[in-house]
């Protein structure tokens, strides 16, 4: 029996494009080639940017974003790549980890990635282009917008809304019911207990220096 390899290109040539790739491979593509606009790659060979990925489109059957969406300027980049690939009509199929948990009735956009050890519950809405990074969870019912990183760690509550093109940083928290606006980041370890409108900022407050003396 012939076993059929589908060919998988990616753009990001950071460390998060390794990850993208294991998982892209326990999932049965091969990925052999990496397109970024700096030439030193972690994945592949480099083989250009934009162009030429487009000039090499018929060389693979899909192509998966590996930005990391890490600050508000990632996520605009990663933003505008998506606007080139739509425009272009490439293909970019979700990647699911075989090591993550999702449960029934979850529903993914194109692009989506889930990681390594992450729980996304029942009914869950994962936008196009979102990441849900390591260890993340979801509760039911909760929707992530279209380009939105939920970083490692991080917990969603259920019925939660978060919207398009933010950031909610490495073990947060926004608590069950609630929603936060489009563009928004939330930084760090901080948790959201009320409802945040577009464009809404949320940082932990510095720790208090500690001085010694001689």
């Amino acid at each position: 029996m012939t076993i059929d390899i589908q060919r998988l290109a990616l753009i990001g040539g950071g460390g998060f494009s390794k990850e993208i790739a294991e998982v892209a491979q326990l999932r049965g593509y091969t990925v052999e080639a990496t397109y970024s606009n700096q030439p030193t790659v972690q994945v592949g060979r480099y083989r250009g940017y934009l162009d030429e990925l487009l000039a090499d489109r018929a060389e693979y059957d899909g192509v998966a974003l590996a930005v990391g969406g890490v600050s508000r300027a990632a996520i605009q980049a990663r933003a505008e790549i998506i606007a080139w690939l739509d425009r272009h009509a490439l293909p970019c199929p979700p990647l699911v980890s075989p090591h993550a948990i999702v449960s029934q009735g979850v529903m993914l956009g194109a692009g989506a990635f889930v990681a390594h050890g992450v729980i996304v519950n029942v009914d869950v809405r994962l936008g196009r282009f979102c990441v849900v990074n390591t260890g993340a969870i979801i509760g039911h019912d909760a929707e992530i917008g279209d380009n939105t990183t939920i970083s490692p760690a991080a917990f969603i509550g259920g019925r939660c809304a978060i919207g398009a093109d933010g950031l909610v940083g490495p073990l947060a928290k926004v608590l069950q019911g609630l929603k936060v606006g489009e563009r928004s980041m939330i930084g760090m370890g901080c948790t959201v207990l009320r409802t945040m409108p577009n464009d809404a900022v949320v940082w932990p407050k510095p720790d208090n220096p500690v001085v010694s003396a001689d």
